[in-house]
């Protein structure tokens, strides 16, 4: 690709961003003791907040087999960050929810996207920090975040 078609490297210069803030976000995580986590797990912190989430939603979610997600999920419960219990609604299913590690975790990596943030915003500046979000909003508007194995 030329530096005379910026253009050209826009999916470049994208995943370059995201891996970088992928990396400091995990080292975060694992400065924080979890040592064992990877990025693509945040993304099952992420589905599994809240309300939980069934592993067919989780599979859903990282566009991956459900039997991948058990695997993923059940190495998170024997890991004590997500544990299963029934579902009020659906006896054959269970829910994933977050312990309290798993909530732990989801903090450090939301102080640590928070440092991110302010340290580009400091560099890039806050108008261009929110003509960048608008940006970023447009081109995965129809996406869903998928994780990085």
């Amino acid at each position: 690709m030329s530096r005379d078609e910026p253009h050209a490297d826009l999916l470049m210069l994208l995943m370059r961003s995201a891996s970088a803030l992928a990396e400091q976000i995990n080292a975060a995580v694992v400065a924080k003791g979890h040592p064992t986590l990877r990025p693509a797990h945040g993304l099952v912190f992420q589905r599994a907040a809240g309300d939980g989430a069934t592993v067919s939603e989780i599979a859903g979610y990282l566009g991956i087999t459900k039997q991948s997600a058990a695997v993923i999920v059940d190495e998170l419960v024997a890991s004590g960050y997500v544990n299963k219990e029934p579902h009020p609604h659906d006896r054959r299913s269970q829910l994933v929810r977050l312990t309290s590690a798993g909530v732990d975790v989801t903090t450090a990596a939301t102080d640590a996207a928070l440092s991110c943030w302010n340290a580009a915003s400091t560099t890039l500046g806050a108008d261009t920090m929110a003509s960048l979000v608008r940006a970023l909003e447009e081109i995965g508007r129809d996406s869903t975040p998928r994780p990085v194995w």
